[in-house]
């Protein structure tokens, strides 16, 4: 996954959902009570913001928070900008377990916010939480299964304009999105991988956004297009993508840009 460190912002991600998520969801589910003993691990940490501003209050007496990312420029930013004695960032693909096994069975809460979306083997990704977690351990996830995101990056894939450069390129759209998968489809996997479900919601989510500036620079900080077309396009093809993007969502009665998605969230517990 390419990510223009230039787009990166020290704050968390520019949704509402996911700090209610975060701060109010898991609280209520107990998440609120940790020991100085416990471990937390973030995954999908980017640039830190999440992980400073939501992650480390919610966890502000434990042992350690570990924090990783796949892309190394979103680490080094992090160590930079989101740093905290606490919080100790690392490059790490959650994909691979190689990457990992130095935690299993040590973490007693998961924190991943909109990272398992990005993941092509998501089911494998579960079990990777699963043997990470101490028994008894809790992860709680958010991520979107279908968004106008997806449908915008499709729709300027696919512009005659611009598939000559992107026609064969990876666009990392879940296989939840083109499949239409919901709560119970999730449900099913996780139990089937040993997995109590504590908490689980999929719900069509609206967030508005506090400005042009903050949309913009959010998802094409994510938009993974940009690095496969040449240097002098690409504020061309980020002005067609934001476009396509709003013209998906529009605005809400002040004007404010709108983001729309079905987000799930989950906290599952390891039996």
């Amino acid at each position: 996954m390419n990510l223009e460190p230039e787009s990166y912002s020290s704050q968390h991600i520019p949704l509402k959902s996911v700090r209610h998520f975060v701060l109010e969801m898991l609280p209520q589910l107990g998440w609120n009570q940790s020991s100085k003993e416990d471990i937390v691990l973030d995954v999908g940490c980017g640039p830190g913001g999440t992980t400073y501003q939501l992650v480390l209050p919610l966890f502000p007496g434990v042992k350690k928070i570990f924090a990783v990312d796949l892309v190394p420029v979103a680490i080094e930013f992090a160590k930079k900008h989101n740093s905290h004695q606490l919080i100790e960032y690392s490059v790490a693909n959650f994909e691979d377990w190689s990457n990992l096994k130095q935690w299993e069975g040590q973490i007693t809460r998961l924190v991943s916010v909109y990272c398992i979306n990005w993941l092509k083997d998501q089911r494998n990704a579960f079990q990777n939480v699963f043997k990470l977690l101490k028994k008894g351990g809790e992860a709680g996830i958010c991520f979107p299964i279908e968004s106008a995101f997806y449908d915008a990056i499709l729709k300027v894939q696919n512009d005659p304009k611009w598939s000559c450069y992107l026609k064969d390129v990876e666009n990392l759209i879940p296989e939840s999105h083109h499949k239409k998968y919901d709560s119970s489809f999730y449900k099913k996997m996780l139990e089937a991988i040993g997995f109590e479900i504590i908490y689980s919601r999929n719900e069509v989510i609206t967030d508005v956004i506090s400005s042009d500036k903050k949309y913009r620079d959010f998802f094409t900080s994510v938009f993974v297009l940009i690095p496969h077309v040449p240097s002098d396009l690409k504020e061309e093809l980020k002005h067609d993508f934001i476009k396509e993007l709003l013209r998906l969502n529009g605005r809400n009665d002040k004007g404010l840009p709108l983001f729309t998605s079905n987000v799930i969230e989950l906290v599952i517990r390891k039996l």
